[in-house]
């Protein structure tokens, strides 16, 4: 059934409205810090009541889960995984397909990425981002790795990549993208290869 023009305005609105939200967000997380926000700040920085917040949104933590979602299934479909539970994602002597597009995006958005993963950001923040980036592993992870428990392996991966993309983004390292992906794809091979 087709969508009626009233819907696809709705629908417009309802996604200016979380970008609007997601933008304000950020922005103050590069000026306060996540527990000096509250959702009447965020809703005063992107000029929406509160109610429709509201009607999006329970609170600031699921604004937050939102944003970093909608990444995940972006940088799942740039990176052509299956991204639906990945019990025997891709092969691991590919590497893993999402971290080319994730650096590339923090690249492009180095100081919104400095907000989310720098000392300011705070504990929900990083703790959020990393369980996003847990999630790309496992949908990336084969279903057995070297005899270890799968979801062990998925978390080790995924803090070395959050460490080694926290750190490129901080100290404005010369390495480039492409390269960061390269040493990510080196640190984290062995561990994957070991049973070849």
């Amino acid at each position: 059934m087709a969508a009626k023009p009233a819907d696809v305005s709705s629908d417009r609105r309802s996604v200016r409205t979380r970008h609007a939200l997601r933008g304000a967000m950020i922005q103050l997380l590069g000026e306060r810090g996540w527990d000096d926000i509250a959702v009447q700040d965020i809703c005063e920085r992107a000029n929406i009541g509160r109610s429709t917040f509201y009607s999006h949104y329970t609170n600031k933590d699921a604004l937050l889960v939102g944003g970093l979602d909608e990444l995940r299934v972006e940088l799942m479909r740039h990176a052509g995984t299956k991204g639906e539970g990945g019990q025997g994602g891709r092969q691991p002597a590919q590497g893993f397909h999402f971290a080319p597009g994730l650096i590339a995006h923090a690249h492009e958005q180095r100081k919104v990425f400095r907000t989310l993963i720098g000392r300011r950001s705070g504990f929900v923040v990083q703790q959020r981002f990393r369980e996003m980036v847990i999630r790309l592993v496992s949908d990336e992870l084969p279903p057995t790795v070297n005899k270890l428990p799968r979801a062990a392996v998925a978390r080790w991966i995924a803090a070395a990549f959050v460490e080694i993309l926290a750190w490129w983004v901080e100290q404005r390292s010369p390495m480039s993208p492409t390269e960061l992906a390269a040493l990510f794809d080196q640190v984290s091979r062995p561990l994957l290869d070991h049973d070849r």
